[in-house]
């Protein structure tokens, strides 16, 4: 394989997780103050393992949510621009992507962050850099053939 369509493949990759965690953060910061009256209202439906679930995500503030969702919306972002080479796509997504990294710090406190999580966010940012600095994405013109001819 190519670094091109390596670099297209880790981008699906890319396209389907931010994309599908931006939908569901900014929707769970739409519907939480909807799924908590529900939850009051039908607690006793619930089976006592939901309860502290349920108790536990109530808790998290609304801003969490929101605030990862747009991150996952940059991250999304800044993969769409490196589908074209575009340097300021790997620096949009690296930023969100450390940013998404402190969210939980600033909201929940340090037992949430994972050490997967930085080793998994610190293993894309290399493997981007290096991609599209071999594609010549960082320099004045993209060398798309010499990318190409190379791998």
């Amino acid at each position: 394989m190519n670094n091109k369509t390596t670099l297209h493949v880790l981008l699906v990759l890319t396209f389907i997780y931010a994309g599908l965690s931006c939908f569901a953060y900014l929707l769970t910061s739409a519907m939480l103050p909807s799924m908590q009256q529900f939850y009051e209202a039908n607690r006793s439906m619930f089976p006592e393992q939901v309860h502290t679930m349920m108790t536990t995500m109530l808790d998290i503030p609304r801003g969490y949510f929101f605030a990862a969702g747009l991150l996952y919306g940059v991250e999304l972002l800044g993969a769409v621009l490196m589908w074209n080479l575009r340097p300021s796509g790997f620096h949009s997504y690296t930023l969100a992507r450390l940013l998404l990294l402190l969210v939980p710090l600033l909201f929940l406190g340090r037992g949430f962050l994972g050490l997967g999580d930085v080793m998994m966010a610190a293993l894309f940012i290399f493997v981007y850099w290096m991609l599209m600095k071999q594609l010549g994405a960082f320099s004045s013109a993209p060398e798309e053939e010499k990318g190409e001819s190379e791998s």
